[in-house]
């Protein structure tokens, strides 16, 4: 894919090398969008205590804390926020599953899926696991698409892969999570 110029891109490289200044405005700029993606995972929990900001902080905090990692653009830097605050979420839901030794129900939606169906967060966290054994690719698909609300056009971009082939592969996908999750 034709690789375009992204001053998100550059903000996240200077971020990264310890500007706190481009980090301020690389996350201002995005704030809009991670709102977003930090609402649709939260709209997914049960009973969650955190709020949009906290998500949305502590994925920050993840980000930052990755060492060696090139960050290419606004999409990468929704990706990885969104994998991060999915991150965040299944670590609160052992935490919480192991003081409680029970599982979180939560219902998913989406709009792309036509389907609801509750799910206990670790049965679908082992089916993402089962899957990214399977196919890493399509693991990293249904992360962005299903948890992180992110477009196909933005998968692609991410993915370096057609965006007929994310909906290809995000439909099959799809089938076969419906299918290992009781649907």
């Amino acid at each position: 894919m034709a690789e375009r110029e992204d001053p998100f891109g550059a903000l996240a490289s200077q971020w990264q090398r310890g500007d706190r200044e481009a980090g301020g405005v690389l996350f201002s700029e995005l704030d809009r969008e991670l709102r977003v993606v930090a609402a649709a995972h939260l709209r997914r929990e049960r009973n969650s205590s955190l709020s949009t900001g906290d998500l949305i902080n502590e994925a920050i905090l993840r980000l930052s804390q990755l060492k060696v990692m090139t960050i290419n653009g606004r999409s990468h830097v929704l990706a990885l926020a969104s994998r991060l605050m999915r991150r965040v979420l299944i670590d609160k839901a052992r935490r919480n599953a192991a003081s409680k030794r029970c599982g979180e129900c939560v219902t998913l939606r989406t709009e792309a899926a036509q389907w609801e169906l509750p799910v206990d967060i670790m049965a679908l966290e082992l089916a993402l696991n089962e899957l990214s054994q399977i196919d890493e690719e399509r693991a990293r698909i249904v992360e962005m698409r299903f948890y992180g609300g992110m477009s196909t056009e933005d998968i692609a971009e991410v993915l370096d892969i057609s965006e007929a082939t994310v909906k290809r592969r995000w439909a099959a996908t799809r089938s076969w999570l419906h299918a290992r999750l009781g649907g």
